[in-house]
């Protein structure tokens, strides 16, 4: 039987398990919103768009405040190849 100490550990490192899982998800989006960039760069299209953010932060619920830092980082990250 396992303590309560054991217990904790092992959901612990599940969430640490899912943590990793995250950040490699957040690498990605970033690396391809750097492609986006490099896209709307070629295009002259504004980093920018209401309309998309508006729509991720429906989807994102109750991890809307989450998604605000991610939606800057990402437009940061096309920032690196579009200046408009």
């Amino acid at each position: 039987m396992e303590t309560d100490t054991e217990e904790l550990n092992i959901l612990r490192n599940k969430i640490d398990e899912i943590d990793k899982q995250i950040i490699n998800l957040l690498d990605e989006r970033v690396s391809i919103c750097k492609e986006i960039g490099k896209i709307k760069k070629i295009k002259k299209i504004k980093i920018t768009d209401k309309s998309r953010e508006k729509e991720i932060l429906l989807r994102a619920g109750n991890f809307k405040s989450i998604y605000i830092e991610i939606i800057d980082i990402c437009k940061k990250a096309q920032g690196d190849y579009n200046e408009i």
